[in-house]
């Protein structure tokens, strides 16, 4: 005997449960396949709050066959698809699906599986809304069907999820169009975050990045110890500084990083937020900015600034050394010896002497007609050209001389050699004759001593002729003129 619900008790479990009965609401309590109005035994009653746990649990329930078709169903399916009980009985489920193939896919997984099947598709309600949902259907047995078997099927409205996650999907391409990497840590300091920004900063890719510990990606230093970096953080739960990154081609980066601590429900660390500026630019500009104001102040030359050309703006330390002298200050009209020179209209340079020195001093003009004068004492190197100059007429002076010198010497030089010459001719003229003496001698003194080997020579053979004896000494006489004339040939 089928036992109807008491309608009293379950509108106030409806109620209590934020799920407020139209009139089509009612009308499925008094028509619940399940209603025991009063139940007698401990079963009866196990049925009765089983019963009264699915029609009033926040999650939308159905039960469906093999074919698809709608079995039972709790109050939170009628609210989702806005479709009173009675008429959900009995009808296909796909009515109410937007996606029939994936409904197809889901009842043949059912068909074929003996576990869970999870499919997310499209429903549409009876106004024709679509909503996303995801269904988790676990095949029962029915005892109230003689056994039949149902698939029972949760029904999730990801509406919600849905529109987190489009929220989140939007939240994350805006990130994406920062030009600043920002980088999401977990509590063990590894990368679940990297937008396109640090993707362009560092090099390194989304992929390649995710799971890195970052300090070690990035070889992060710190501008002072992590330990007071860290404590500051969970103190604050908030952290800004900088510190200095690593591309992934070797280069620098100096960062302004701003980190923003995320905490678990038990208030321990999560996730960090940093997001990171690269001012490395920036820096170098303030060192130059620094150098620069430092320049006028670190300068030993005197630099002066006039304002309208008369009355001291600025000075520099060695400047106030030497307005001193002149017994006026910054604030005060400038000396009449500087005035002057102040008045040029154009940048020009001009040497003053004052004070037992010589300035070379660059009048420069500005604008909103002030004058900038910058002093270089040039005192020493006008010393140094004077001795130049007068070590320069000096060289000169001694350079004629020797040159007058060299050409007296060069005239002598001349005449000795022209004197020279002459000697030569008379030398080869003698020579000449000598020779000729010479050879006369010689031409002479052969004919005698020939004459003289002739005669012997004649001597000797009409002795031979005669048959008598030969001397010695008239063979060595002829050999030793032989011999003489041989040596007076050569």
């Amino acid at each position: 005997m089928k036992k109807q619900p008491q309608p009293a008790r379950k509108e106030k479990r409806s109620t209590r449960n934020g799920a407020g009965l139209n009139s089509n609401s009612r009308r499925d309590r008094g028509s619940s396949i399940h209603g025991l109005r009063h139940p007698k035994t401990e079963l009866e009653s196990a049925i009765q709050r089983y019963v009264d746990l699915y029609d009033f649990a926040p999650i939308a329930y159905v039960s469906f066959d093999r074919a698809g078709r709608i079995e039972e169903a709790n109050l939170a399916a009628t609210e989702l698809l806005r479709e009173p009980r009675d008429l959900l009985i009995g009808r296909p489920f796909a009515f109410y699906v937007a996606d029939l193939d994936s409904l197809l896919r889901h009842l043949l997984y059912c068909r074929t599986s003996q576990q869970q099947v999870k499919t997310e598709l499209l429903l549409k309600s009876r106004k024709g809304e679509q909503i996303p949902a995801l269904l988790l259907s676990t095949p029962i047995t029915s005892t109230a069907r003689n056994g039949a078997l149902l698939y029972q099927t949760a029904i999730i409205d990801l509406r919600e999820r849905k529109t987190q996650e489009r929220v989140l999907a939007e939240q994350a391409r805006l990130l994406d169009l920062s030009n600043d990497a920002i980088i999401v840590r977990d509590a063990e300091d590894r990368v679940t975050y990297w937008n396109n920004g640090a993707e362009k900063m560092y090099g390194y890719t989304r992929e390649e990045a995710l799971g890195k510990v970052a300090y070690d990606l990035l070889k992060t230093e710190h501008l002072q110890p992590r330990s007071k970096i860290n404590e500051k953080l969970l103190h604050d739960n908030r952290w800004e500084g900088e510190i200095v990154h690593t591309r992934r081609d070797g280069k620098r980066l100096t960062m302004f990083s701003r980190w923003s601590l995320d905490r678990d429900a038990q208030g321990k660390r999560a996730f960090v937020l940093e997001t990171n500026n690269d001012i490395t630019e920036r820096k170098h500009a303030e060192e130059k900015l620094e150098l620069m104001s430092r320049l006028p102040a670190e300068n030993p030359a005197p630099v002066l600034r006039l304002k309208h050309g008369r009355f001291i703006s600025f000075a520099n330390p060695a400047a106030e050394k030497l307005l001193r002298n002149f017994h006026v200050a910054v604030g005060d009209a400038v000396p009449a010896q500087i005035a002057r020179i102040a008045t040029t209209p154009k940048r020009t340079t001009v040497e003053m002497n004052f004070l037992g020195r010589t300035y070379e001093v660059l009048v420069a003009p500005v604008k909103d007609q002030d004058v900038n004068l910058y002093f270089n004492d040039i005192t020493e190197r006008k010393k140094a050209e004077a001795a130049l100059k007068k070590s320069r007429d000096l060289l000169e002076k001694r350079v004629r001389t020797r040159t007058a010198e060299l050409h007296a010497a060069n005239e002598e030089l001349k005449t000795e050699i022209s004197r020279c010459k002459g000697l030569e001719g008379q030398i080869l003229e003698i020579s000449d004759r000598e020779q000729e003496r010479l050879g006369q001698e010689l031409h002479d003194g052969l004919c005698q001593q020939l004459t003289a080997i002739g005669f012997l020579a004649r001597a000797t053979a009409l002795r031979l002729k005669d048959h008598r004896v030969v001397q010695m000494d008239d063979l060595e006489k002829i050999a030793q003129l032989i011999n003489s004339s041989v040596l007076d040939a050569r």
